[in-house]
């Protein structure tokens, strides 16, 4: 899925629909250029980069399962709420996350 919007005053662009987000589902959209992933934890969207911080493995081919994303390149593991790495526990590596907001239907996203 590829946003085609202009920025709206707050500089969010429309991403996708509302109801295509769902829980623990990976959701692929790119925005200015950038591959991101929506999902929805615990009634909350959330927005990050599509490539692993450890070494831009994609995310997009991932699994995700109860808030955590497994990197299908490492087996690195996120926090999708937080964009902790939960494992390996020495990392120091955070997802790149994006402001989401839902409205009218619609999921938008700051990049």
């Amino acid at each position: 899925m590829q946003a085609q919007e202009l920025p709206d005053a707050d500089g969010f662009v429309a991403a996708a629909p509302a109801d295509a987000i769902r829980t623990d589902q990976i959701t692929a959209v790119e925005i200015a250029g950038r591959p991101l992933i929506l999902t929805r934890c615990q009634g909350r969207v959330y927005a990050f980069s599509a490539r692993c911080p450890h070494a831009a493995g994609d995310l997009s081919q991932g699994t995700l399962y109860r808030g955590r994303i497994d990197c299908p390149g490492h087996g690195y593991r996120f926090d999708v709420a937080t964009g902790r790495v939960l494992w390996p526990a020495d990392e120091i590596c955070r997802l790149k996350q994006y402001p989401v907001k839902e409205e009218d239907g619609v999921i938008k996203v700051k990049v």
